[in-house]
């Protein structure tokens, strides 16, 4: 019986020692997965990487044990320096003002994104940048030499920037898995010929406007349409404005300007004659139009659209004064008639920064390492902003949830904020917010303002959507049309079907965490904001 007992509990100590010895080896694996990244102390170049997914870098590399040097100092004892993957050696010497070699590792981001990817410290040989000799081809990895035919194909494909689960919360992760597998299907996707659509082109023309006394008659043609809601009249003459911007010349004949695309035998005659006499009789009628002047008018009112500018027309109203006394008015057309000549009034791009200022300082001190980013014109590079747009979000995926109300409270408790003209908008995951804000001191005109808090995940296609322009937007739509794709604030989805306008199907999501990653899936050239000014 005691020898019975002396073997069972020798058995139970065996098996606490192997349960033992399991858990110290799981621990030290642990430990070595949380801090694979030790031995790194980087700096990254700036130079092609987004602010947020600078941001994601920084928060991952430290998580597991590594440093980022927020600046650049040729003395410190860094062991890597990261760079955007189309940044080369010359490049980046040029931009730290580098006359000589560091001694040092110079590696493409998409190494990173590898190691957070996988967890362990990857062998960087093929991601890295060497100097530059006499033979063009010695300064680069036996691997990128081999593949260079390939270059352009491998670029077209989407990277995943790091591991969405580690920054994302853990109520989205079924949909992640679905992410995650929907990427693999990218590389399957046919991609019509780009060459020719609004969005893979560069908005900057490497010449200024020469036909700028044409495009200026015909903006004010565009702005008429619209007020009549003749968006198709208003969308042929915006796309003649573009190709005339681009147009290498003056217009010197009809002819010449029948050639140009989108430009039809109507479009060429007005073209023409502007040309010739510097005034267009058709805009001239308009102007002299009472019933146009006044639509157009009441259209500039905040919260009427050509609709109800037709029913007041209808109802015998003229003037700004008549619907202020005699219209029945909303809430939010109350405020755009009060505040008429100061929505009007397009604020000069410095305004905009002041107000992103104050909207970022009050964010972050709810919530540190919260990002903000004013979109809209003001990041499209335009000299002056008829409102601002500031985006939202946190690169820890959960942080930005409990942020939107404590921010609007916070606003409107210093009188920044004055009006609300939607005060909480909800589209799935993303809160807007739509009013009036006003910058402290004398002399200041009120401003409109949106603030859209929206989930880290869906930021790349976000940022895409509110910095615009609309006509850039519209052809990124109808791009993802053409390959049974979809794209709006929230997401790119791949596989969707589609009867006549209903989609039958809504598809996958494709993961796009910057940007970046939007125009790799559409296979067509990354363009920054500033050339995205259709």
């Amino acid at each position: 019986m005691m020898s019975s007992k002396r073997s069972s509990s020798a058995a139970q100590l065996k098996e606490d020692g192997h349960s033992s010895k399991r858990q110290r080896l799981e621990n030290n694996s642990a430990c070595s997965e949380a801090s694979f990244l030790s031995t790194l102390d980087i700096y990254i170049l700036p130079a092609g990487i987004q602010k947020a997914r600078l941001a994601v870098f920084k928060t991952q590399v430290e998580k597991y044990g590594g440093k980022v040097q927020d600046r650049f100092c040729s003395t410190a004892n860094l062991s890597h320096i990261i760079v955007e993957d189309n940044v080369d050696m010359p490049r980046m010497k040029r931009i730290l003002k580098l006359d000589s070699s560091l001694g040092l590792k110079v590696v493409k981001s998409s190494w990173l994104s590898l190691c957070l990817q996988n967890k362990k410290l990857e062998n960087c040989e093929d991601y890295q940048l060497y100097e530059e000799t006499s033979d063009s081809n010695d300064f680069l990895p036996k691997a990128e030499i081999a593949s260079n035919h390939n270059k352009s194909v491998e670029l077209s494909r989407p990277t995943v920037t790091s591991n969405l689960s580690d920054y994302e919360s853990s109520d989205d992760n079924d949909e992640q898995k679905n992410e995650k597998t929907a990427i693999f299907n990218v590389s399957h996707i046919k991609s019509p010929q780009t060459e020719k659509w609004i969005c893979a082109q560069s908005s900057k023309s490497p010449k200024p406007n020469i036909n700028k006394h044409i495009t200026d008659k015909l903006e004010e043609m565009v702005k008429t349409y619209e007020s009549t809601n003749d968006r198709w009249r208003a969308l042929g003459y915006q796309k003649a404005i573009q190709t005339l911007r681009k147009h290498p010349k003056e217009i010197s004949s009809w002819e010449e300007a029948k050639s140009l695309p989108g430009i039809g035998t109507r479009l060429a005659d007005k073209i023409w004659e502007i040309a010739q006499s510097g005034e267009l009789r058709k805009l001239k009628e308009f102007e002299s139009d009472e019933e146009l002047q006044v639509l157009k008018m009441f259209t500039n009112v905040w919260g009427a659209g050509p609709h109800t500018a037709q029913v007041w027309y209808q109802q015998g109203f003229r003037t700004i004064a008549d619907l202020q006394q005699k219209a029945h008015l909303n809430h939010q057309q109350k405020v755009g008639i009060r505040l008429y000549d100061d929505f009007l009034d397009r604020m000069p791009r410095e305004e905009a920064a002041e107000i992103e200022r104050v909207v970022k300082n009050v964010a972050e001190s709810i919530q540190p390492g919260i990002i903000a980013e004013i979109c809209g014109s003001y990041r499209r590079g335009q000299a002056t902003c008829g409102d601002v747009d500031v985006l939202i979000t946190h690169p820890d995926g959960k942080s930005h949830k409990n942020i939107f109300h404590k921010l609007l409270a916070k606003l409107k408790e210093s009188g920044f904020l004055t009006d609300d003209l939607v005060s909480a908008e909800e589209t799935g995951n993303q809160k807007k917010y739509m009013g009036v804000c006003r910058l402290p001191g004398p002399n200041r005109k009120h401003r409109r303002i949106d603030v859209i808090v929206v989930p880290y995940n869906e930021y790349g296609c976000a940022l895409v959507y509110f910095t615009g322009s609309a006509h850039f937007n519209r052809s990124l739509r109808h791009l993802c049309k053409k390959q049974n794709m979809s794209l709006n604030e929230h997401a790119l989805k791949q596989g969707v079907v589609r009867k006549g306008k209903e989609k039958i199907h809504e598809g996958t999501i494709i993961p796009t965490p910057t940007e970046e990653d939007v125009f790799k899936v559409l296979k067509i050239p990354y363009r920054p904001p500033e050339e995205r000014d259709h």
